[in-house]
């Protein structure tokens, strides 16, 4: 799972803050620019775009409007790291339901680079410049700037024009390396109304003024808009934060109507009920719904369809089809012919959930695509919608009347609604022949739960040897399996585990690991010695401790944390104190609370039995960055508690 943080340092910003304009000459880097090392805005950043300007501008072409983005960058790379800035992507839309296309011209790129005092200038060949068609409706331009190296200042620009007036892309200010500047210009004739919107933690520069344009005989008032920001901090890579994009300073652009003097108002505000319709009446997708399987004949010869129990006969399709179709490791929205992807044995998520949508229907079971954006690409707009923003989709299955499941038939580790993170969004939506779209929260559906036993005696020397019982279920037992199936080497994971417990194994047994089902059983024969001291033994209660450390460390945090979904663990301890050793004083019970999270951990004892309890139980997965110190402050105790020690005296 790859999430992402946004650093935001204002005080150090704001006492590094540019007080003089960038250069905005084209070609001619200054030495200052060439003779950088650090960024003072961020002496961390292993690169910084010192310079992007986009300018967006409205046409008339052929009888009809089009839309012009031009784009500048300038770059400087300041360590090894930030090599990767030399490799870009452009993204454009080839179709949408429609013969309207976007283009991509005049790219150019120059790497400036200091050698022995003089500037030496590499320019970009053609032959750098690579398409790729991602799917039906999208294809990547991809770039790769030569002698990119730490130093090196790097410039680029290109203009991509579009026939999508009515739809402009939105603008992201902040990228994953800090902006020391920005500029966004954005000139729209007074024929299209636009909601402007601006979000996030920091605010642009903003300036309205007035344009025109000439279209024939035809005089039109533009709307110029320009936007700018400074010093602007990078967005990083975090294990708590999803889309640090959704909270990074962006522009994003609804059309509500177009006006043309003489002619009727046209209204096109899309709804979620319009792209329901799109989908509906595709035949790449609506179509491939209505479809038979290529695989029915197996289907009916192994009775598949004559099981009883709805989650069965759905998991018994989906261990046919994993016997015939591997994932290729790639999410999409559009599939390739379910032949085809049987031929070639592989295929994206997209083109396997399509094929097991089929089975799922010559089994005799309902089942529909659930359309959603891929979580670390950011929410779904629900006021604005878009075939651009949905990512890939899931297969809901209706298992019974009441109750339906939700399964990505990529999955190598899941089961009915155990789903990776990054699909688990709170906006998905179904897409049904015959019924209305809905909206899914998938985030409610995904539970995790960890169950452990401990059954072990201490002995007189301060060792404690048992056996460590673990149940896991749902999202932890997909972990669980995915740690065993992506591990080089058992022995590893082995080991892993001896070094972060403190313990000795000397057998460990793993059942489930396979099995298309919500529950991994671990067992695990240890040993774990203690600290002694004469005739005291040193032990934490738990013999594990759950948490080895808080992952929140910093002082604030300007980002909100999200959780990948609930969670809930309970350790229930039973430990054979050694004859003649006594528990000098007994812990008080241990309760915490924080907004949706619980934590108990209770010790008694009963003759020479040391019994021990630890549950915890979060419910909620979101808390706002205002919330993150009493976040922490409760990790910090609930930890703190989880490593208490009791001391046990030799009876005189």
């Amino acid at each position: 799972m790859k999430n992402y943080l946004l650093l935001f340092a204002f005080c150090a910003l704001n006492a590094v803050a540019q007080t003089t304009e960038p250069n905005l000459k084209w070609g001619k880097p200054t030495d200052e620019e060439l003779k950088m090392t650090e960024y003072a805005g961020d002496k961390d950043a292993e690169a910084v775009e010192l310079c992007r300007m986009v300018n967006v501008k409205y046409d008339w072409v052929v009888n009809d409007f089009r839309v012009f983005y031009r784009v500048k960058c300038r770059l400087k790379v300041l360590k090894a790291e930030g090599k990767h800035v030399g490799d870009q992507t452009i993204s454009i839309r080839t179709s949408d339901n429609t013969t309207k296309h976007e283009i991509v011209g005049g790219l150019k790129a120059t790497t400036y680079n200091l050698e022995n005092g003089k500037v030496v200038k590499t320019k970009m060949e053609s032959s750098m410049v690579h398409e790729e068609q991602l799917d039906k409706t999208t294809k990547l331009i991809k770039f790769s700037i030569p002698q990119v190296r730490v130093g090196s200042v790097i410039e680029y620009e290109y203009r991509v024009e579009s026939d999508f007036y009515y739809d402009l892309r939105d603008w992201y200010a902040q990228k994953d390396i800090p902006v020391a500047y920005t500029k966004y210009e954005l000139a729209v004739p007074d024929w299209f109304a636009f909601n402007l919107d601006q979000t996030g933690m920091v605010r642009l520069e903003h300036q309205e003024n007035s344009g025109s344009m000439i279209i024939g005989d035809t005089h039109l008032n533009v709307q110029e808009d320009t936007f700018v920001g400074r010093n602007l901090p990078a967005l990083k890579d975090d294990d708590y934060v999803w889309c640090a994009e959704d909270y990074g300073c962006k522009i994003t652009h609804e059309l509500k109507g177009i006006y043309v003097p003489g002619a009727v108002y046209k209204d096109y505000t899309a709804k979620w009920e319009d792209i329901d319709k799109i989908l509906l009446d595709d035949d790449e997708f609506g179509g491939r719904i209505k479809k038979s399987s290529p695989l029915k004949e197996e289907i009916l010869s192994a009775g598949i369809p004559a099981i009883a129990d709805a989650n069965e006969r759905a998991a018994a399709c989906w261990q046919l089809l994993k016997k015939r179709v591997k994932w290729n490791g790639d999410y999409a929205f559009w599939a390739k012919s379910g032949s085809k992807v049987l031929k070639e044995g592989t295929g994206t998520n997209a083109d396997i959930n399509f094929l097991y949508i089929n089975m799922l229907h010559d089994a005799g079971l309902e089942a529909y695509p659930v359309v959603l954006r891929l979580r670390n690409r950011g929410r779904l707009p629900l006021s604005h919608a878009s075939l651009k923003y949905l990512s890939t989709f899931v297969v809901g299955i209706q298992v019974s009347e009441t109750t339906t499941a939700y399964m990505d038939a990529s999955v190598e580790d899941g089961y009915l609604n155990v789903l990776p993170p990054r699909l688990l969004t709170e906006m998905a939506r179904t897409v049904r022949k015959d019924s209305e779209g809905q909206w899914v929260n998938l985030l409610a559906t995904a539970k995790s739960s960890e169950t452990t036993v401990v059954q072990a005696a201490l002995d007189d020397k301060g060792v404690i040897s048992g056996i460590r019982m673990n149940n896991s279920v749902g999202e932890s037992a997909a972990n669980l399996r995915k740690k065993w199936r992506t591990a080089k080497d058992s022995i590893d994971v082995i080991h892993d585990m001896q070094e972060r417990d403190e313990m000795e194994i000397a057998q460990y047994k793993l059942e489930g690991r396979h099995d298309f089902s919500a529950t991994v059983r671990e067992t695990v024969n240890f040993t774990k010695t203690c600290t002694t001291a004469g005739d005291l033994i040193y032990l934490n209660p738990l013999v594990f401790t759950p948490w080895q450390k808080n992952p929140f460390t910093t002082d604030t945090r300007d980002l909100p944390v999200e959780f990948p979904y609930s969670q809930r663990e309970t350790y229930n301890v039973m430990l054979k104190l050694p004859d003649g050793w006594q528990v000098e004083e007994m812990p008080q019970p241990i309760v915490l609370k924080f907004d949706g999270i619980t934590a108990r951990i209770g010790v008694q004892q009963n003759g020479d039995m040391l019994q021990t309890q630890y549950k915890l139980d979060c419910s909620r997965t979101f808390f706002t960055q205002q919330q993150y110190q009493d976040l922490k402050s409760f990790l910090d105790k609930l930890i703190e508690s989880t490593k208490q020690m009791i001391t046990l005296k030799k009876k005189p």
